[in-house]
């Protein structure tokens, strides 16, 4: 089952020949890793089996969540949901770009977000009502995100990814400045986003011309997005506290979670096989496994 859920069905039963001496076919890796999944869906609904979160000190819990297109046989593609749960304490700085987190707490679903809200908020609920003013949500502004943390975590510090801020705004430069002079203007207003704040960014904005209608339009499209989340856009104040301010986090899980093993070339997968592999994907990833096992062997 392990093999199963690390790796397409026909290179499992060659990791299993090559490496185990165990000869198998692709079809009995299915079998298994299919009826190990419905099983730990089964167990993840109905057994309590992480460990609670408890912050040190000075920590930080971060939250993060997105959705991914996964390829299906019923519906073609189909959003999956996915969180991702990590301590501050957990985060080593690789070099001057790049983080590596060592553990982190997965969610993962196919499905509406009120029971992906549910399920995350059966890790978070806990270290909210302890720490309620370290828990921080980074997001990159879909709705039905900031609404449910508006509504269950109103105490928590909530940022609008950094990365996603300066796509938005980038839409507004490109239909209203030169391209040669772009590039020159995006740097000099995220490094304005960054040291001064949203509110010397808008001075900047409002100083390029808006002379014909798309260029208008453009501007108070912007000026609604920043206006809907310029609460979330106080850099400097994070920064100066050491937060992180982009989503990477929950970006680089999509595709060491997800997409290694769902979106892989030719792959269209049941929504029920979805399911199940989503499953095994998110507990082997949040450091399950073995509990899983054995709740399973004790299960037969």
């Amino acid at each position: 089952m392990y093999i199963g859920q690390l790796d397409c069905y026909e290179r499992g039963s060659e990791i299993a020949n090559m490496l185990l001496n165990i000869k198998t076919n692709d079809t009995a890796i299915y079998r298994i890793t299919d009826k190990i999944g419905e099983l730990s869906l089964k167990i993840t609904e109905e057994e309590e089996f992480r460990d609670p979160i408890q912050l040190s000190e000075g920590e930080h819990l971060y939250v993060q969540s997105d959705g991914s297109m996964l390829l299906t046989r019923e519906e073609s593609w189909k959003e999956a949901k996915l969180g991702r749960i990590f301590k501050s304490g957990e985060i080593y700085k690789e070099n001057e770009t790049r983080n590596w987190i060592k553990s982190s707490e997965y969610i993962g679903i196919l499905g509406s977000h009120v029971k992906f809200e549910e399920m995350m908020s059966k890790i978070i609920d806990e270290p909210y009502k302890k720490c309620q003013e370290r828990i921080v949500f980074i997001n990159d502004g879909a709705k039905w995100q900031w609404k449910w943390i508006e509504a269950e975590y109103p105490q928590a510090i909530q940022i609008l990814d950094y990365f996603h801020a300066m796509e938005n705004i980038g839409k507004y430069i490109k239909v209203s400045v030169l391209k040669s002079k772009r590039t020159n203007i995006m740097d000099r207003i995220g490094k304005a986003l960054k040291e001064n704040g949203i509110h010397d960014v808008i001075n900047q904005l409002d100083q390029i011309p808006r002379n014909t209608k798309i260029k208008r339009e453009a501007y108070e499209t912007l000026m609604v997005y920043i206006s809907n989340n310029k609460k979330r856009m106080d850099y400097p104040k994070y920064i100066k506290s050491g937060l992180l301010i982009g989503s990477g986090a929950i970006e680089s899980a999509h595709r060491t979670v997800l997409q290694k093993r769902m979106k892989q070339s030719g792959q269209r997968w049941s929504k029920k096989g979805l399911e199940k592999m989503i499953s095994l994907r998110v507990l082997n990833m949040s450091g399950y496994w073995n509990k899983i096992r054995d709740l399973i062997t004790k299960a037969a």
